[in-house]
Formats: C-alpha cells, structure tokens, sequence
C-alpha cells in the first residue's frame, strides 16, 4: 500500500503543463503586448514553416489511419499563447462549402516554439472529410485560421491552396 501511494505522488507531480502562475517568458527579452494586435499567418510544414503564397500547390497525404489531409503551420504574432484559442477550417474556394474537419486547440507555451519575433505552431493538418483523393485533388482549398486570446483579442487569416497528389 505505501508503495502504490509513493507512485501516485510521484506520478501526480509530473503534470504535462504548468498551470499554477505565469508561464516562463519563453523570449529572450520580455515583450510588451500592451496595445499590439494579434497576427496570424498560414504556412504548411510539419516540423518548421513553410510559407506559401496564395493560390500555391500543397501535397495532400495520406494518413496513418486512412484519411487524407493538407500540413498546415501558423505564425503566431503579438500574442501570449498561454491558453490561447486556435481554430482552422478549410472550405471548397469555389462553392464556400467546408472541406475539412474544423480543429481547435487552447494553446500553451510547451505547444509552440518562440522563432524571432513570433511564436510558431506546426505539426497540424486541415482533415478532409472526404471519401477518397479524387474528391479534393486538382481543387482550391480555402484554408482559415483564427486565434483567440483569452481577453477576447483575435486575428483571421486565409490562404487558398491548390490540392495536388503527387504520390503514384
């Protein structure tokens, strides 16, 4: 029984993120974000940003479980990402209708990497809810993101990208 309590508080120690008080200023100097408003860029990249311009080719890839989808990285500018609301949806550039599965995640400062004068999101995918490759290749893909502080701060932005499927 003292063992079983001993892993328990061992185990209870090792949170995954520190919420009790302010989170480390991840910047090598201290930033006053006082009167900035929020910036938000769209890329692709999953382990670094990859910027693209407007109309661009993005590889569709198949996914481990059977899916498909598009990498999607953000820039992330003038804002603290702790406990910030991130949100991207992507929606046929032609007919308006959504493509993807909308994906929101509240942000912390272990989920992004501070790069120069922003902060860097990658590693996430625009989902498509489709039933096969043809169903989105050779198309235009209106790809949205929104941050929202926890203040209610926010900033849009929107990419259109033309799905390809190199892969034989």
């Amino acid at each position: 029984m003292r063992l079983f309590l001993c892993l328990c508080l061992a185990f209870s120690a090792c949170g995954d993120d520190d919420t009790d008080g302010d989170p480390p200023d991840m910047f090598t100097e201290p930033r006053d974000l006082a009167g900035a408003e929020p910036r938000v860029e769209i890329g692709t990249g999953i382990t670094s940003f990859v910027d693209i311009a407007h109309g661009a080719d993005v590889e569709l890839v198949n996914g481990p479980q059977g899916g498909w989808h598009v990498d999607v990285a953000l820039r992330l500018y003038d804002v603290n990402p702790q406990e910030l609301t991130m949100r991207i949806e992507g929606y046929d550039a032609t007919s308006g209708d959504p493509v993807g599965v909308p994906i929101e995640r509240i942000l912390t400062e272990r989920r992004v990497q501070p790069e120069g004068d922003h902060w860097l999101r990658v590693g996430d995918q625009l989902i498509f809810a489709i039933e096969g490759p043809d169903e989105v290749t050779d198309t235009d893909v209106r790809i949205e993101a929104r941050i929202t502080t926890p203040e209610g701060a926010m900033a849009t932005a929107q990419k259109v990208v033309h799905v390809i499927d190199d892969v034989p």
